[in-house]
């Protein structure tokens, strides 16, 4: 029982049902402890100990472990990888493969696609999350022009190359998709203004990053919706 709730507590509190049978934890004593509000269950076939606090990053946890294998996704995966101008998003954003439907605890934004790979989900502490490169190239259409040059711009700053930031938006690069578009055309104002993701300063960066809010967007955005998935 306490390797269980030591389990919950490096995981924002949440597990599953199968996860609690590792530990030991009956169906009887799931229910019992359920029964007691020890637990509750905020989503099928998990639970959650009460005493934790129920957090934003225990949102995007429970979102990821509920039906649809979804993995968290712009906004918030922009926060997660820390990315400035996302520290006060609060939506859960999740990417789901076509054909699959999660639940929808807490406030989620759904998102579908055919072109997530393996090589697109990264892992955050357990939660599959956007990969840096990924979450950048699908950002604009949902978070907007200024946040969107800001999160590339830190991205640069803290290391990013500018090619491998370029290449994995060209790969998702389609017809009525403009987000990639978008981002390439911002990295490639950067590398036109000189700047190196190993040897660049903030000033530097951001004053690209200026240059190309002033960029004349030709795609319409997407919006995103509580009610409705969005097609990505």
């Amino acid at each position: 029982m306490l390797d269980f709730f030591c389990h919950l507590r490096e995981h924002d509190g949440v597990a599953t049902s199968a996860t609690a049978r590792d530990f030991g934890i009956t169906w009887h004593r799931e229910r019992r402890l359920l029964e007691q509000g020890i637990l509750d269950r905020p989503g099928h076939r998990l639970v959650r100990a009460t005493s934790h606090p129920q957090t934003w990053r225990q949102r995007c946890r429970i979102a990821t472990m509920s039906a649809g294998h979804g993995v968290i996704s712009h906004g918030a995966a922009a926060r997660l990888h820390g990315l400035d101008g996302f520290d006060g998003h609060e939506p859960v954003d999740i990417l789901c493969k076509k054909g699959s439907w999660p639940g929808h605890p807490g406030i989620v934004i759904t998102h579908f696609t055919r072109g997530l790979t393996d090589d697109d989900v990264v892992d955050i502490d357990g939660i599959p999350v956007l990969s840096v490169p990924t979450t950048l190239a699908l950002l604009r259409p949902h978070s907007g022009t200024e946040a969107t040059i800001r999160a590339i711009a830190s991205a640069v700053r803290d290391g990013w190359p500018l090619i491998e930031l370029r290449s994995t938006a060209a790969r998702w690069r389609t017809r009525g998709r403009p987000g990639p578009s978008f981002c390439i055309e911002v990295l490639d104002r950067l590398a036109e203004s000189g700047i190196r993701a190993q040897a660049s300063t903030g000033a530097s960066i951001s004053s690209a990053a200026d240059q190309g809010s002033r960029f004349k967007v030709t795609t319409s955005p997407v919006t995103s919706s509580h009610r409705f998935p969005v097609q990505i």
